[in-house]
């Protein structure tokens, strides 16, 4: 049964992304808010009159819809789970509560643990993050968000936005340190990010 709600990590998990330039970085205590994301992406204004009529027009896309239809254990493949260091065969999916998400463990069923949550109710802008350090970044063409819980510890996620009402959370917890949690975390969203539903451009 697929649901939805607010939140950070998940089910126990609790944190709330990698790759490129840090934008921003803020410190406090970000509570849900209006989205204001798409007013800065392209595509986000109203179309030009101009161009040829014959030009078919841009294909909508129904982000919330395609993510709601998708599987969280079947986004990345087997060899995919196993060069991102992980057993595809410990996957473990939850559709319990507010969750909705795999969760993955390295060979053996040792730590840490590697989870990919979606959620296609909220932005990332809605997110409580309450009692996090939040960093703006990119992964790939996507606008994400990297959560570190204050104080910092073995955990770290990063949410990407999808659109308005959707993104898609990878968490990574029990990692040793947070650097090694972030890092897990970048090349799992890093894999993630091309096999995503997003906002016409």
């Amino acid at each position: 049964m697929k649901r939805r709600g607010v939140g950070v990590w998940g089910t126990a998990l609790g944190l709330v992304t990698l790759l490129s330039a840090c934008t921003s970085t803020e410190q406090g205590t970000p509570v849900a808010v209006q989205p204001t994301v798409n007013s800065s992406l392209p595509g986000s204004a109203t179309p030009s009159a101009t161009g040829s009529p014959d030009e078919p027009p841009p294909e909508v896309v129904d982000v919330e819809a395609e993510l709601s239809d998708m599987l969280p254990c079947d986004i990345l493949s087997d060899e995919d789970i196993t060069t991102l260091g992980f057993d595809p065969e410990s996957a473990t999916f939850d559709d319990v509560g507010v969750s909705y998400d795999c969760r993955y463990r390295l060979p053996g069923g040792e730590s840490p643990i590697m989870t990919i949550q979606l959620d296609w109710d909220y932005s990332v802008d809605q997110l409580n993050l309450t009692n996090y350090t939040v960093e703006e970044i990119s992964v790939g063409p996507l606008r994400a968000l990297r959560i570190i819980v204050k104080p910092p510890s073995e955990h770290c996620q990063i949410s990407l936005d999808l659109s308005e009402q959707a993104h898609v959370s990878v968490f990574v917890t029990y990692a040793g340190t947070t650097e090694q949690a972030c890092a897990i975390a970048e090349d799992t969203a890093a894999a993630v990010e091309p096999l995503l539903p997003r906002s016409s451009d």
